[in-house]
């Protein structure tokens, strides 16, 4: 009995490692979206300073956690950091207070959607292989 158990531990680590060395490579889920050289838009100094606030959740899922958003807009130039993740979103801000937002995230397909009024951006976003959406707001400080 001793001696079928250890053949059939080595027979199990050897069909173990040999599936893990023919396995294909994992691929990433999402790529991170590349920061264009310049807005589609003239981008505007109006709303430059520093913003607070947060992202909420409606799907309800479990992954989907709500998060504090910090950031800074400069030269009409937006950097918004989801502090929960790390995730930093990039772009601009037109003069009519539409955004223009990219994702450094590799692994996450964030869409985050926004206009700025009366001191405060407020907006949707989406995770395009999860499903994770809601709204978001930040307020000028």
């Amino acid at each position: 009995m001793k001696k079928l158990i250890i053949a059939a531990a080595i027979g199990l680590t050897a069909f173990i490692i040999y599936s893990e060395a023919n396995r294909e490579p994992r691929e990433r889920i999402n790529y991170a979206q590349a920061l264009p050289e310049a807005p589609a838009f003239e981008a505007s100094s109006n709303f430059d300073g520093q913003w607070e606030g947060k992202r909420i959740d409606i799907s309800g899922d479990n992954i989907c956690l709500e998060t504090r958003i910090l950031g800074s807009i400069e030269d009409g130039k937006v950097s918004l950091r989801l502090m929960y993740n790390n995730t930093l979103l990039k772009g601009w801000i037109a003069d009519d207070g539409k955004l223009e937002l990219y994702s450094d995230n590799e692994r996450w397909g964030y869409d985050f959607k926004g206009t700025a009024l009366n001191g405060q951006i407020d907006g949707e976003w989406k995770v395009s292989n999860a499903p994770c959406r809601g709204s978001w707001k930040v307020v000028k400080v």
